[in-house]
């Protein structure tokens, strides 16, 4: 049996339906701008850091060429997105990865499956938080 112990924990966002999310910290190569977001996780989107356009444009100093943006199928039809490399930290973890805007349209914040599958979360949704889990030996 492996057991795990919850820290880092944070209550879900929103209004009315409350989601999981996570804090995190974006970093921009060019001139080292940085950010700090709560930011929703979404195992409905395979990508990486999703956000808005506005966000984007300041953030997204090292956009990558144009064959390199990421397409995603959704039930509207398949969406293009910009795509730029960026420094993310989150979970007391630094890593490279990449933010993630449409071509077209003004996106949203979100956490994407690309990012999450590098973490071990626990949510809990009677308490309604979101934990990051370590490792934890048993007696």
């Amino acid at each position: 049996m492996e057991l795990h112990r919850a820290i880092d924990c944070i209550e879900y966002v929103g209004q009315d339906r409350k989601i999981p999310a996570l804090r995190i910290e974006i970093t921009e190569p060019v001139e080292e701008s940085k950010v700090a977001l709560t930011a929703p996780l979404d195992t409905g989107f395979v990508g990486y850091v999703l956000v808005d356009r506005t966000t984007y444009d300041w953030l997204g100093t090292a956009e990558l060429p144009r064959g390199q943006f990421g397409s995603y199928q959704t039930m509207a039809g398949p969406v293009v997105l910009r795509r730029s490399r960026i420094a993310l930290r989150l979970a007391k973890k630094e890593f490279e990865s990449y933010l993630e805007t449409p071509l077209y349209g003004p996106g949203r914040l979100l956490l994407g499956r690309l990012v999450l599958s590098r973490l071990d979360l626990a949510l809990f949704g009677i308490s309604a938080r979101c934990c990051r889990l370590v490792p934890e030996r048993g007696e």
